[in-house]
């Protein structure tokens, strides 16, 4: 087959074949969640590679056989026995041509139009690689003309960011008189524009949120691959479902982004807070320069994808079940093999025993420190068939002491099969003792997903202050970038000042110093608690670089509370 045909059916064949890789794209989309914003991005690059490999796999393909236009006139045009017809040969009555194949019928009415479509193609391709090429060249004079350089202290942001995202090439970062948002341009030597408005309209620490965002597109490679994103785009210029595919792949490598930035500054909410200071400043970037507004998608929606709440079940039906099964042949085999065998046990010497047997004999010891011995030696088991005896052990011994043992014990059991009454006895259990220790041992046991939830909740909405202060602490040693929302919520709201204070301490302990900075000054001048107002004054001192130390410097000069004044004056004393 000649090339120009070739090359007309696999334009012609990619309408459907495109379409169909795109409504698969679709249907992965709907199902994945779409905080999972790197799966998603990634699925949508494989789709757009695979409509360009998909024409090109067919043209190379038909290229290779040879013409059979014979056989074409054969299956779908009529031909009656002639007087030149020798007996060997058949002719094909016309009636099975009428019924013949649609789709020879198709390509054989559309390969007279094939020169046309390659040509229509061609001057297509040809227009926008002329606008590709000048958008290109003009996003190369933006690095040259119109800029100048910034002020020390941003290329010392940009330094530090750099490392905290593990960027090993250099970054330049210049003021361009000719963008108004930050943008990144080049990916050898990469360089970030900041308009002059972003130096002097954004506060300090917006600006190193903003980039942030553009270190993590120079992370990512992203100038690049949005070069090849173009080329495809420019090539598949005449099919809907490459630019909604390609939208998608825009819209989703915005998200990675957001989601570096935000784990680079440590909060969500003010990460967005910076979106939002910088909307107002917002034009359309040059197509190749990659800016924090983005080109894929609308700030409403990143705005909202970064600090809606997840919907997390406090325990979802897919681990309740697992965690049924679990206890059922666990407790099966307990059971059989209590039954079943009267001689010694394989490592401990103790004789398999049935559940009620098992309570009775820890409830028959009447010294709680024997009980608690015994509940502990069961822990060191980590045998799951001992859940179902250490929650009863929990929820009945009358010796609180022995509760929490059982409610620890839990805590080793291997295999994840404790975490759902772990769960429920941290949610009902009538001492606010266990209670705690059923949190931090949640805390400790439970997937960050599942802990997240169960323990926000919780901080929320236990009605003993004890409890809500461990459920703050627990959530601040996940280590979870999404634990930094509430903490941040719970530091300023809390109606309790003891939690209050100790989501201070977890969130300066956990988020990123320049987010730290912000909550910490909050607390500092807006906190009604000499005690909040303490620990806000302890955290800013042990902020690093000492970027804390003008904020209490300022504290022990002005700071109404007394209290205040000297915790400032102490900590100013040790940082000499």
């Amino acid at each position: 087959m000649i090339m120009t045909q070739a090359l007309g059916w696999a334009l012609v064949d990619s309408l459907w074949q495109d379409a169909l890789a795109a409504a698969g794209l679709a249907a992965l989309l709907a199902i994945i969640p779409v905080r999972a914003a790197r799966i998603r991005y990634a699925l949508a690059t494989l789709t757009l590679a695979l409509m360009l490999a998909l024409p090109l796999a067919t043209a190379v393909r038909l290229r290779g056989t040879s013409p059979l236009m014979s056989d074409l006139v054969t299956a779908t045009s009529p031909i009656a026995p002639g007087p030149t017809s020798g007996p060997g040969l058949q002719a094909v009555p016309a009636p099975l041509t009428a019924t013949g194949p649609v789709a020879e019928r198709i390509r054989a009415a559309l390969e007279p139009a094939l020169p046309w479509v390659v040509l229509v193609w061609f001057c297509g391709v040809v227009a926008l690689s002329l606008r590709l090429a000048s958008g290109w060249l003009l996003t190369r004079q933006l690095g040259s003309v119109g800029t100048s350089s910034v002020p020390d202290a941003c290329r010392e942001a940009v330094a530090r960011l750099a490392a905290r995202l593990r960027i090993s090439r250099p970054v330049r970062v210049l003021e361009s008189a000719v963008v108004q948002v930050p943008a990144v341009i080049g990916w050898l030597r990469p360089v970030i524009l900041l308009p002059a408005s972003a130096l002097t309209g954004l506060t300090p620490l917006q600006l190193d949120a903003l980039l942030a965002h553009e270190l993590a597109h120079v992370r990512r490679y992203d100038y690049l691959v949005n070069l090849v994103q173009s080329v495809i785009e420019t090539l598949l210029f005449y099919h809907p479902a490459v630019w909604w595919v390609s939208q998608q792949v825009r819209e989703e490598r915005e998200h990675c982004c957001d989601d570096l930035a935000v784990a680079a500054c440590g909060d969500a909410h003010f990460y967005a807070t910076a979106l939002l200071g910088m909307e107002r400043l917002r034009t359309t970037p040059p197509a190749f320069a990659l800016a924090a507004a983005g080109r894929g998608g609308s700030l409403r929606d990143r705005i909202r994808r970064l600090v809606a709440p997840v919907q997390t079940e406090i325990f979802p039906r897919w681990m309740a079940g697992v965690v049924a099964v679990t206890l059922a042949l666990g407790g099966g085999a307990h059971l059989t093999t209590g039954a079943a065998a009267q001689a010694p046990s394989d490592r401990g010497g103790m004789r398999p025993a049935t559940l009620d047997s098992l309570v009775g004999r820890i409830e028959a010891l009447r010294d709680p420190d024997a009980r608690q011995e015994r509940v502990k030696a069961l822990g060191r088991r980590r045998d799951p068939r001992n859940v179902t005896p250490l929650v009863a052990i929990a929820q009945e011994d009358g010796d609180k002491d022995v509760q929490r043992e059982a409610v620890e014990a839990l805590g080793k059991v291997r295999g994840g099969a404790s975490v759902g009454p772990l769960i429920e006895i941290a949610h009902t259990h009538p001492n606010p003792d266990v209670r705690r220790e059923a949190v931090k041992t949640v805390g400790k046991v439970a997937s960050p997903d599942v802990a997240l939830g169960v323990l926000e909740g919780l901080a929320r909405r236990d009605p003993d202050d004890d409890v809500r202060q461990e459920a703050v602490e627990a959530l601040g040693h996940l280590g979870h970038p999404q634990a930094l929302a509430p903490l941040a919520r719970m530091a300023r709201a809390q109606p309790s000042a003891q939690v209050r204070e100790e989501a201070v301490e977890q969130y300066a302990r956990s988020a990123a110093p320049e987010s730290a900075l912000v909550l910490l000054l909050d607390r500092l001048a807006n906190d009604t608690s000499p005690a909040v107002q303490v620990e806000a004054v302890e955290r800013l001192a042990e902020l690093p670089d000492g970027l804390g130390i003008p904020a209490v410097r300022e504290a022990a000069r002005v700071h109404p509370s007394r209290q205040v004044r000297a915790e400032a004056l102490r900590r100013l004393d040790e940082a000499r």
